[in-house]
């Protein structure tokens, strides 16, 4: 099942890329499959993102992090809102740096009334430390 997930959102992945990027259009076309349409999770498979990342979206820090999984994936064990997930997601390093940017503004100010937007520059750090999806992980903390 799980794979078959990753499938589908490689696929998704494939057909994404847009002059001018729309992260809402991005996130139905990549994340839906396993996050569903408005953010809410799927449960044992992956984390609710609606209304869970604004404490973490609130620090430079934390986007910084955010930006990290989306370009590198994320591997492992993680808790959010109590529950536990041990998946993967896989990275969308091969998109734009602009296109992670709209992608990572519409989760955190979208689905999670942030108040600080993300940039292609912020995107183009992460994407310059090449991490390991369980790398990326262990920067998370808890």
């Amino acid at each position: 099942m799980i794979r078959a997930l990753l499938l589908a959102c490689a696929c998704a992945w494939a057909g994404a890329a847009a002059a001018n990027p729309d992260g809402a259009t991005l996130f139905g076309q990549l994340c839906v499959v396993c996050h569903g349409p408005q953010g809410e999770g799927t449960p044992g498979i992956a984390p609710r993102l609606a209304g869970t990342l604004g404490e973490r979206a609130a620090s430079e820090a934390g986007r910084a992090y955010l930006a990290q999984v989306l370009v590198d994936g994320l591997a492992g064990p993680i808790s959010v809102a109590g529950e536990r997930f041990n998946n993967a997601m896989p990275g969308f390093a091969p998109l734009a740096d602009a296109e992670i940017a709209a992608l990572l503004d519409y989760v955190v100010l979208g689905l999670n009334q942030g108040k600080e937007s993300v940039n292609a520059g912020q995107i183009a750090a992460a994407r310059a430390k090449k991490l390991t999806p369980n790398a990326v992980r262990k920067l998370r903390g808890s």
